[in-house]
């Protein structure tokens, strides 16, 4: 498992149960738009970046799953309905404005943040209206250009090739993409080089023992099948899933200080409509995903400080 530390793999779940789920998935989301959704309307419900053929490796120590597939998914031409854009946007910008009262404490007004990942923007809205300064980065070119279009500030850069012109960031955010990424602690060093001293990192990621649990009660308990259908677990379409054990052993190695974690849920369903069934069973899912005891939720977010090398 490239850039996670300190593995011992295992096999964990196979290509056909991978496969089985995948087509469940495809179900469930049928069922509910009540038609087979086709081309850019598939984005995101039926079709993903790592989607396709493939086994989930898991880590003997940690529980780290590893997606185990065949070619290099892409993302940076990936195409999107600009008018589902458009209708799904407002959901996320509510998304991200019910986390004021957690997130806006942490930073003072005019901090520099980043989002590695920014897709559609709605962070960056969010965090403008906050009283930030936020810069979005993300590789693909039809998402960017909508985030542009909504009139945030967002670079077509790797965090690699991101350099601050003025001051070093104080905050990043990896609200969506940290469990895509192909070597993970390389970026957390690269966040650990651009952020400023303390600099605040949040990272937010499927819930690899989570959904260990309910793939293991599929076909026994509709509640699991909810639970995974509105969390895009379905099928577990991510290179990685982390622990929050495996995540905190991630972040400190590579210098940084978690300093907390919570359960979180998938930010919105991204059905072009919430018709009365969707609204309900995903009302039902959010509330107990995010109020499952411990840190047992279908997501996680965990708040981390930058720490000095050599310290912590």
């Amino acid at each position: 498992m490239s850039g996670v530390q300190s593995i011992s793999i295992a096999t964990g779940i196979s290509p056909s149960e991978i496969n089985r789920e995948s087509n469940l998935r495809d179900s469930f989301v049928t069922q509910r738009l009540g038609h087979r959704p086709a081309g850019l309307e598939s984005m995101d419900l039926t079709r993903f970046m790592h989607g396709g053929q493939a086994s989930l490796l898991s880590c003997r120590h940690c529980g780290t799953l590893l997606r185990d597939e065949e070619g290099i998914a892409q993302y940076a031409d990936d195409l999107y309905d600009s008018v589902l854009m458009s209708h799904l946007y407002p959901r996320y910008v509510h998304a991200f404005q019910e986390k004021k009262s957690q997130y806006r404490p942490m930073l003072r007004d005019g901090a520099e943040v980043i989002e590695i990942g920014s897709h559609l923007g709605a962070f960056l809205q969010t965090a403008e209206e906050w009283g930030w300064r936020p810069t979005g980065l993300d590789i693909g070119e039809s998402t960017s250009a909508f985030a542009r279009r909504q009139g945030a500030s967002v670079k077509r850069l790797t965090v690699d090739d991101y350099a601050p012109k003025l001051r070093r960031p104080e905050g990043i955010f990896i609200w969506n993409c940290f469990e895509q990424l192909e070597d993970p602690a390389y970026t957390l060093r690269r966040a650990h080089q651009l952020l400023a001293s303390h600099g605040l990192l949040v990272v937010r990621v499927p819930n690899a023992g989570f959904y260990r649990e309910r793939h293991r009660e599929l076909g026994s308990s509709k509640s699991a099948l909810t639970l995974l259908g509105y969390n895009n677990l379905l099928g577990f379409p991510y290179l990685y899933g982390y622990t929050a054990f495996a995540l905190d052993r991630l972040l400190r190695a590579n210098q940084f200080e978690p300093v907390g974690v919570q359960n979180s849920s998938l930010l919105t369903p991204p059905y072009p409509d919430m018709s009365p069934r969707i609204r309900e069973e995903w009302h039902e899912a959010r509330q107990q995903g995010e109020t499952s005891a411990g840190v047992n939720g279908p997501w996680i977010e965990v708040v981390s400080r930058r720490v000095a090398r050599g310290i912590g």
